[in-house]
């Protein structure tokens, strides 16, 4: 399920096989490494944030926020908000083992570059913000440091997602006006320069956190068209294929869609007609945007859209920070702020954006002239249809408390009222670090996301 990469050594270069690989044994000892080349080991950091951006963490914020449809077997349980604490473990192990301890390795090692340490910083703390953004409290002050903390103690969410966004500012400082290619991105990314992308993502976990002005400070430096969006890199090759697409058609073919029992996913609805959008694009543009999102497959059921020319298709780039989600940042943070004409450029800024994306014209997705608590809904939900199959949505949903209305799934195990505020604590953790592990409730908001 997480076929991407492969670090082939740590001392040779880079590969493109199963991942499952190239990580077997880290939960022995994942200070294994006795040489560990900074200029070598980033591109592990690099496919660690990857997988958690479009990997397993992706697919069940997409289920949660009904953008997709868990359709068989383990994905049914997800469709039915049905938790288990087993489901998490590869998740949880591999963005900290994966990712933020090799970040770390880089950024304690007296050896690294300027640059490379400055990529590191911008990808751990970004590591740490989802973390915190999924689970709420998580080790941070004491994470992957096992010769000192065997059982780290668990942070604040709040506290975790300041030293997060502190990690993307000092890497940001460290990488000066590297391009994305040049500093060390290889074949695994493409994009503008790392400062860009760092200050894309500050603003997004700004946003989560609550700090509009510094949300705006940040975007107003972010991605700065979709041309320049940061970017992942996949050919045809089984483990560099698209994620979305190594899951659906490689692997596990029938458990993510976008309908299931007869009922459609809400954005399905929101595409075809079903539902009215907040801010209406005309048929032909609605059609573009689900016929780049979804397709009828052989058996009449919808799916998301595999094939080529799809947004999931086998060599189809996926975002991780984009001009698209800069933009309604800043829209969502003037909005917030009370500065409306700020907000609606932002907003009609990405309506221009989608215009060129689609090859549609101005009256395919028309500007925006509304105000207050109008225009906010309009940021809100033309992010949940553009942002698709993105982690962020998940975060929006519980961060906004679901201000759009995005239905819960009508065979949710509890009330119409309840939906998933959290990934729950892994077992793994429940086994080896039981009493630094909070109490949770898949149900219950975490303490950033009570109000909006």
């Amino acid at each position: 399920m997480k076929n991407i990469y492969k670090l082939i050594t740590i001392i040779a270069t880079l590969g493109v096989v199963g991942c499952s690989e190239y990580t077997e044994g880290i939960n022995d000892n994942p200070n294994a490494f006795v040489v560990a080349a900074p200029d070598l080991i980033i591109g592990q950091t690099q496919l660690a944030l990857m997988q958690h951006m479009s990997s397993n963490n992706a697919r069940y914020g997409a289920v949660f926020t009904n953008q997709f449809s868990g359709a068989d077997r383990q994905y049914l349980t997800l469709e039915t908000y049905s938790p288990n604490r087993g489901n998490y473990n590869d998740m949880w192990g591999d963005t900290y083992l994966q990712g933020i301890n090799t970040a770390s390795l880089i950024i304690n090692n007296p050896d690294s570059g300027t640059l490379v340490k400055g990529i590191a910083q911008i990808l751990q703390g970004a590591m740490f913000c989802e973390m915190a953004a999924l689970y709420g409290d998580v080790p941070f002050s004491q994470a992957v440091k096992p010769d000192e903390f065997e059982k780290p103690a668990y942070d604040a969410q709040a506290t975790v997602m300041a030293g997060g966004i502190a990690l993307i500012e000092t890497g940001i400082g460290n990488v000066g006006s590297a391009s994305i290619s040049a500093g060390f991105g290889g074949n695994r990314l493409s994009g503008s320069t790392w400062a860009e992308a760092g200050y894309t993502l500050g603003a997004r976990y700004a946003l989560l956190n609550g700090d509009y002005a510094k949300a705006a400070s940040h975007a107003s430096n972010g991605v700065s068209s979709s041309a320049n969006n940061l970017m992942t890199q996949h050919g045809t090759s089984v483990g560099n294929r698209n994620l979305y697409y190594q899951f659906v058609i490689d692997e596990r073919q029938d458990y993510l869609k976008a309908s299931s029992g007869g009922n459609n996913s809400h954005l399905v609805n929101l595409l075809d007609g079903t539902v009215a959008r907040k801010l209406p694009a005309s048929a032909a543009g609605q059609k573009m945007q689900y016929d780049s999102y979804f397709y009828t497959d052989s058996g009449g059921d919808i799916a998301i859209n595999t094939e080529d020319g799809g947004r999931f298709a086998m060599t189809a780039p996926f975002p991780i920070a984009s001009y698209q989600e800069n933009q309604l940042i800043l829209a969502e943070a003037n909005a917030k702020s009370g500065n409306d004409a700020g907000a609606l450029i932002n907003l009609n800024n990405f309506r221009a954006d989608l215009v060129a994306q689609y090859g549609a014209t101005a009256a395919d997705f028309p500007a925006s002239t509304a105000s207050g608590a109008t225009l906010l809904n309009q940021i809100l939900e033309e992010k949940y249809i553009a942002l698709v199959g993105e982690l962020v949505n998940f975060h929006d949903l519980r961060r906004t408390r679901n201000l759009i209305g995005v239905p819960n799934k009508t065979t949710g195990s509890k009330g119409a009222s309840d939906f998933p505020q959290k990934f729950l604590y892994p077992q793994s953790e429940l086994d080896t670090n039981a009493e630094n592990v909070p109490q949770d409730e898949f149900f219950t908001p975490t303490a950033l996301f009570t109000s909006y």
